[in-house]
């Protein structure tokens, strides 16, 4: 078999928990958009930098990066922003590494543990401390999506086992080191564990490749591993999931009375509201997929009954050429403040024109206000802290005591 893995480290949250998407994902093809596209050329270009002890990324600004997307060849112009974020995370790396051997773009072995003979994964860093016996994989996400934890990450995990298994002649690991650094969410997660536990973790993944290939693979649907799930439109499993949750054309108020409350009150316990918000994120994320499923079949001019495709509401006006118009307008002897609308800069601008004072950067921070962050449902196993909130009752109840007492 070639390099590439079908039961891949990314997709190990998704094939570990659900051993039939394997086979329904493999007719699929494997697309990319430009989100997915601008991850993959920054990714190159951190590879790129890190190769050389004192590149950064700012140096390459203005110059295209050359990959190959799925026998696409792809050419991706380096933006400001882009390097920005790249050099934040070259800086965490190069720190993480000091005194210590560091390999980029590590081609991997998997199949150790998934039992697919050849198969890779490539990490984004491995880094070697021989004297403490540990060794640590560092994983690049460049997306704006949800924060991801490093946390019995089974991704990180099998890129671990890969690392310990290609440099097990350098070193006796002791401990095992999983990072995951997200620059454009200002977000890094770290987390350690004995060879022990990684070993363990082996095992259970071993277990569940070797489901991949029985005769009837088991299809689990749940958030985590649907999420991503290229298959997730037209998964038989999700789609009875979906029946039993929304009930179909046929369900009535009696189908959902075991979750029914007894009596309308503020109290959540077992009943109806805590079991469908548990699936809401499932409901929605295969109401997407369903949705993105019909309009990649129509966009390729396959026949989806019932529906088809119309233009929608067209984009804004813009200038063609604003030099152009520029000079039009001078033409007209109109004023600048005619011409142009003048905005003060944002603090985030502010704080990269004045890093190198800090003097007037704190000056400035000084001025800086920020708006609470909207409060939002989460499951209890959240890590964020609960948010008590006080009922305006409870106030009024309060300074009635209060009122009575003084009275």
């Amino acid at each position: 078999m070639s390099g590439h893995a079908v039961l891949s480290a990314s997709g190990a949250h998704r094939w570990m928990a659900c051993p039939g998407s394997v086979k329904l994902e493999a007719t699929y093809p494997d697309n990319s958009n430009a989100y997915s596209r601008e991850g993959t050329a920054a990714h190159e270009l951190a590879a790129l930098v890190l190769e050389y002890p004192t590149a950064l990324a700012k140096h390459y600004v203005g110059k295209k990066i050359r990959y190959d997307d799925h026998g696409e060849e792809v050419l991706w112009e380096i933006t400001e922003g882009m390097a920005e974020h790249v050099d934040d995370y070259v800086a965490f790396v190069r720190q993480r590494a000091a005194g210590k051997i560091l390999h980029v773009e590590c081609r991997l072995p998997i199949g150790h543990v998934t039992g697919e003979e050849g198969a890779h994964g490539t990490s984004d860093v491995v880094i070697i401390d021989i004297p403490n016996k540990a060794i640590e994989v560092i994983d690049l996400k460049y997306g704006m999506g949800v924060r991801v934890s490093a946390d019995n990450n089974p991704q990180l995990q099998l890129y671990a086992l890969g690392a310990v298994e290609e440099y097990s002649l350098v070193c006796d690991f002791e401990r095992v080191g999983m990072v995951i650094h997200m620059p454009r969410l200002n977000h890094v997660s770290e987390w350690e564990i004995p060879l022990a536990d990684l070993l363990a973790f082996a095992e259970e993944a071993s277990k569940a490749a070797a489901l991949v290939d029985a005769d009837c693979a088991l299809l689990n649907a749940g958030e985590k591993q649907c999420r991503f799930c290229k298959a997730k439109a037209d998964c038989p499993e999700l789609l009875s999931e979906m029946s039993e949750i929304v009930g179909g054309s046929a369900a009535t108020v009696d189908d959902f009375a075991e979750f029914l409350p007894q009596k309308v009150d503020m109290q959540v316990g077992d009943n109806y509201l805590p079991m469908a918000m548990s699936k809401v994120e499932l409901v929605e994320g295969w109401c997407k997929a369903v949705r993105a499923e019909v309009e990649r079949r129509l966009l390729a001019g396959q026949v989806v009954d019932g529906y088809k495709l119309v233009e929608g509401r067209r984009g804004n006006r813009a200038w063609r050429d604003e030099a152009e118009v520029e000079k039009l307008f001078k033409s007209f002897r109109l004023k600048l403040e005619e011409m142009y609308k003048f905005q003060l800069i944002s603090p985030t601008t502010a704080e990269k024109l004045l890093k190198a004072n800090p003097k007037r950067l704190a000056k400035a921070e000084q001025l800086v206000t920020r708006a609470e962050g909207k409060l939002s449902v989460a499951p209890a196993a959240d890590k964020r802290p609960q948010v008590v909130v006080s009922l305006v009752k409870d106030a009024f109840q309060d300074l009635y005591k209060t009122t009575e007492m003084d009275n």
